[in-house]
């Protein structure tokens, strides 16, 4: 909702230009599982860093070799989500632990 309305206030002081530029930034959310590094980047060019569809890679080493190296890639919004199912998943062990641990048994 804050984020239309300075779009809103934006738009109105801005000149013509760059409220196209904003508009052409509207993307389809990308399959990031489906896209190659080349296709990602390609894509990512498009968008600047904090847009909900810019798509964030991490690479994580696999358990048991030295080399092997896994990329999980997806957008700045399913991470965002990522991190608040696993915060809720965690304050409710968390909640559930102390219950128990105050009872006595």
């Amino acid at each position: 909702m804050i984020a239309l309305m300075l779009f809103a206030l934006a738009a109105q002081s801005a000149p013509a230009a760059s409220v196209a530029i904003a508009v052409s930034t509207q993307v389809d959310e990308p399959d990031p599982k489906k896209m190659s590094r080349s296709e990602i980047n390609k894509f990512n060019a498009k968008l600047t860093r904090t847009h909900p569809y810019f798509i964030r890679c991490v690479r994580s080493g696999e358990t048991g070799s030295l080399v092997k190296t896994t990329y999980s890639c997806r957008t700045n919004q399913k991470w965002a989500m990522a991190d608040r199912v696993g915060s809720d998943n965690a304050r409710e062990t968390l909640e559930a632990m102390k219950g128990k641990s105050l009872s006595g048994n």
